[in-house]
């Protein structure tokens, strides 16, 4: 699981690093607090399409950028994304299409969790996760995001919680009309928009 938690130091991942190891299953708290850590290879997951766990695998990597486009096309067999990105307070945005190939998650529990210098969510980024349950606390924390696209949630009628979702997230300035017309079974709600202090409207 957990292959180079704490590795402060660590400045770059190597091209193709598990090139050789599609047996892998899990990559749960693989770079776990690699605060250094600037970039991702987009070669990095490959050839490891068994895996179904991606748990806090860049949590805390405070110095990460960007992710690169594609990063887990190669992954159709992840059901989990709870953390994944917690805490990556450098990074300013989200590839497009980042969670295409991943049409079985169930869960992305704190994703974006205190990426505070993320400005914005590319439209469509779940429309290929029917599956989701769980958006609790996704995009907690994230302070610099101004808007939310048109749609984001219509093709997740499994959720059945955004608490938390937005809470905190301080300048965005609106909510598109119609966001959970397509989540029938919501049961948690709770402090969605809790210190959205730049909201002046309902739609």
């Amino acid at each position: 699981h957990s292959y180079f938690y704490n590795c402060s130091s660590l400045t770059s991942i190597p091209e193709n690093l598990f090139i050789n190891n599609p047996q892998i299953t899990s990559f749960n708290g693989c770079f776990y607090s690699c605060t250094s850590l600037t970039s991702i290879p987009n070669s990095t997951f490959v050839n490891t399409p068994n895996v179904t766990d991606f748990e806090e695998c860049f949590h805390y990597c405070r110095s990460l950028t960007t992710i690169p486009q594609g990063l887990f096309d190669n992954n159709p067999n992840v059901t989990n994304f709870r953390y994944c990105f917690e805490g990556c307070t450098s990074l300013t945005s989200i590839p497009q299409g980042l969670f295409d190939n991943n049409p079985i998650v169930s869960s992305f529990y704190a994703c974006f969790y205190n990426c505070t210098s993320l400005t914005s969510i590319p439209n469509g980024l779940f429309d290929n996760n029917p599956n989701v349950t769980t958006f609790e606390d996704c995009f907690y924390e994230c302070r610099a995001l101004t808007s939310i696209p048109q749609g984001l949630f219509d093709n997740n009628p499994n959720v059945t919680s955004f608490g938390g979702c937005f809470e905190e997230c301080r300048a965005l300035t609106s909510i598109p009309n119609g966001l959970f017309d397509n989540n029938p079974n919501i049961t948690n709600i709770s402090n969605c928009f809790r210190g959205c202090e730049a909201l002046t409207s309902i739609p």
